[in-house]
């Protein structure tokens, strides 16, 4: 540890400089592990220097947590060459979020749920711009559901190219974006509350995604079997 008894009150640092401390942090000893004292003590520094480049620590923990999304991310950008229909899209969505969330709750739940008022889209560019190595290049369909903030709003998005494609009625879309987006819900607190085995993670996802095209088949007159 270091000796922060006669560091400079402030010091020239950047939002970077925290970001990378507290992913460091992290994925050696847990996020819980991260405080303003120990970053402070990290970076050789007051307390008082990180309110300088964000508003309290919910908002460097989303920052330093942000890098959890690459897989989800490289993931969407594989599958989405093997989509053939919207609702390939869509349930190939729902599996890649779900396997991802599922693997790392305790991210997820900072990054989409914690902080709501956060822009995720201005988020992640100010992230690549500090981390351009970790730029995956996606579609713009999926470069634009992935700058909507709220969680139940970047299902609709999709949810609304299914009413487009004459799949769904609006009023079926809503029920459908509001029935499944609240049973993820449930799933992810059993992950969170219980905790999964890695080996059995696709066992939850594969029953996750059976239920909602158990239940999407009942919004729409296409056989979705297929995806069973």
């Amino acid at each position: 540890m270091k000796d922060t008894s006669k560091t400079p009150y402030f010091k020239d640092l950047s939002r970077k400089d925290y970001v990378v401390m507290a992913r460091r942090i992290i994925r050696t000893e847990g996020v819980g592990a991260v405080s303003i004292r120990r970053l402070a003590t990290e970076l050789g520094c007051s307390s008082a220097s990180m309110y300088r480049y964000f508003k309290n620590l919910d908002e460097l923990l989303f920052y330093a947590q942000l890098d959890a999304l690459n897989g989800y991310i490289l993931e969407l950008s594989e599958q989405e060459k093997r989509w053939t229909g919207i609702w390939d899209l869509y349930f190939g969505i729902w599996r890649a979020y779900a396997t991802e969330a599922f693997e790392k709750p305790e991210a997820f739940e900072c990054i989409f749920y914690r902080n709501l008022n956060q822009d995720l889209g201005e988020a992640l560019k100010e992230y690549y711009e500090m981390f351009p190595e970790a730029i995956v290049r996606v579609s713009p369909l999926i470069k634009e559901m992935l700058e909507i903030p709220g969680y139940y709003d970047r299902d609709y998005f999709i949810c609304k190219r299914l009413v487009a494609e004459g799949e769904l009625t609006e009023e079926n879309a809503k029920k459908l974006n509001h029935v499944l987006c609240t049973l993820f819900l449930g799933y992810f607190k059993f992950v969170q509350e219980n905790g999964v085995e890695r080996g059995k993670i696709r066992e939850l996802v594969d029953r996750y995604l059976t239920e909602s095209v158990e239940i999407a088949q009942i919004y729409t007159k296409t056989v979705l079997n297929r995806f069973l």
